[in-house]
C-alpha cells in the first residue's frame, strides 16, 4: 500500500488544529544540560499561537524566558546600596504575527511585529480563479510614506485593488497594484499588432522588500516560483517536480542570473515507510541529506540529518497523545554530544500544550 507523505510546515500543520476544539497552542523549547549525570531543562523560548471560531490562527507570539540580567536588576545608592530587582517577568516579547483572512478562509495578510509593537513588515497575498495563491508581496509600512503613491478611496480602505489606466494614444495603458489605499507596483504594457499587451516596465516603490508570483499546474501543484526584490532585483526562482501520486521529488534552486545553484531531491522508499531528502549543488556534490521515518501511523517519528558522508550529525524524535497531537520533540546532536545506546542525552526539547 502506497503511503502519501506530506512534508507539512510547522504553521501550516497547527493551521488544522482548532478541528479538535482548541483555541490556543503553546510550544516551549528547552535547552538541556548535563553535568555528573544529572539532566537540567533550561526554558528558553516559547511560542503562543491563539485560533478565532473559525478555526483559523489569528496571532503566534514568540517569547524569550532567557532575560538579561541588566534588565531584571538595577544598581541604587544609599542606604539600601546594592542590586534591587527592578521589574519582575518571566518573558519578553521577541516577534509576533498577526494574520487577517477574507470570507473563503484565504489568509489575505500577515504582519511581523517586534517587541515594543512596533511593525518590521506586511505581507499581501492574492489568488487565483482557482483559489490557488499566485502572488505573495512584502513590503516596510515604515517607507511607504510616498504621498503620490496614495489612493484616495471614498469608501474606506482598500485591502487590495487593481487599477488600470489606459493612454491617450490608445497604444497601451498601466497597471497598478493597491494595497491599503498605496500603490506598490506599476506595469507598463503596450499593444502590438494584434492588440495583445507586452510588458515594457515594472516599478516597485522602495517600500517593497520582495514580490513572489507563483505557478501551478492543473493538478494544483507548484512548479516554480520567481522572486523579484528591492526595486523590482531579481532574486531568483525555484522550480519543482513530482512523482505519479503528485508527492514532491525534487526542488530547483536558481540563482538571479537563472544560473542553477543546488538541488533538492527526495527519494521515497514506500515499504519501508521512509523517504530522503538530498541536498547538492550544482556540480552535483552532496552537501547534506535529511532522513524522515513514519510510524505504523503515517506520523513523523524521526527526522535525522546527515553529512555528504552519511555521517549522522542531528537526530528528532517526536512524540504524540492519545489525539494523535504532537507533545514533544526531542533533538539530539549526535556530533557535539557524546551519545551512547543505553542513555541519551537531547540538547533541546519541544513540548506542546494544547488549551
Amino acid at each position: 500500500m502506497v503511503i502519501h507523505f506530506k512534508i507539512i510546515k510547522i504553521v501550516g500543520l497547527f493551521l488544522f488544529l482548532p478541528l479538535f476544539g482548541l483555541n490556543s497552542v503553546t510550544i516551549k523549547v528547552y535547552h538541556v544540560f548535563e553535568s555528573f549525570g544529572t539532566e537540567t531543562q533550561e526554558l528558553k523560548f516559547s511560542t503562543v499561537m491563539n485560533y478565532n471560531k473559525k478555526k483559523l490562527m489569528v496571532d503566534s507570539t514568540i517569547y524569550s524566558h532567557d532575560i538579561p540580567l541588566s534588565e531584571k536588576y538595577v544598581y541604587v545608592t544609599g542606604e539600601d546600596e546594592g542590586l534591587k530587582l527592578q521589574r519582575a517577568y518571566d518573558k519578553k516579547i521577541v516577534l509576533s504575527y498577526k494574520f487577517e483572512y477574507d470570507n473563503l478562509k484565504r489568509k489575505t495578510n500577515t504582519s511581523l511585529y517586534g517587541s515594543n509593537d512596533s511593525i518590521y513588515w506586511t505581507e499581501h497575498y492574492k489568488y487565483d480563479d482557482n483559489n490557488f495563491l499566485y502572488k505573495l508581496i512584502r513590503f516596510d509600512p515604515k517607507k511607504a510614506i510616498n504621498q503620490e503613491m496614495v489612493e484616495d478611496s471614498k469608501n474606506g480602505e482598500i485591502v487590495w485593488a487593481e487599477k488600470y489606466l489606459y493612454f491617450d494614444d490608445g497604444k497601451g495603458f498601466e497597471h497598478r497594484e493597491l494595497y491599503n489605499n498605496y500603490c506598490l507596483t506599476i506595469t507598463s504594457y503596450h499593444f502590438d499588432s494584434q492588440k495583445t499587451p507586452i510588458k515594457q516596465k515594472e516599478y516597485f516603490d522602495p517600500s517593497v522588500i520582495f514580490q513572489t508570483i507563483y505557478f501551478h499546474n492543473k493538478k494544483g501543484n507548484l512548479t516554480h516560483e520567481t522572486t523579484t526584490g528591492y526595486l523590482g532585483i531579481s532574486l531568483g526562482s525555484k522550480a519543482y517536480e513530482y512523482d505519479m501520486y503528485d508527492r514532491k521529488t525534487k526542488k530547483f534552486l536558481y540563482n538571479e542570473k537563472g544560473e542553477l545553484e543546488k538541488t533538492y531531491n527526495t527519494v521515497i522508499d514506500d515499504e519501508s515507510h521512509v523517504f530522503y531528502d538530498y541536498y547538492s549543488d550544482s556540480l552535483v556534490n552532496f552537501l547534506a541529506i535529511k532522513e524522515t521515518r513514519l510510524d505504523s501511523k503515517g506520523r513523523v517519528f524521526i527526522k535525522s540529518v546527515l553529512d555528504g558522508q552519511d555521517k549522522l550529525l542531528e537526530k528528532n524524535v517526536y512524540y504524540y497523545d492519545e489525539n494523535e497531537r504532537i507533545v514533544e520533540i526531542k533533538k539530539y546532536d549526535m556530533v557535539r554530544r557524546s551519545i551512547s545506546r543505553a542513555y541519551q542525552v537531547p540538547i533541546q526539547v519541544h513540548t506542546y500544550e494544547y488549551d
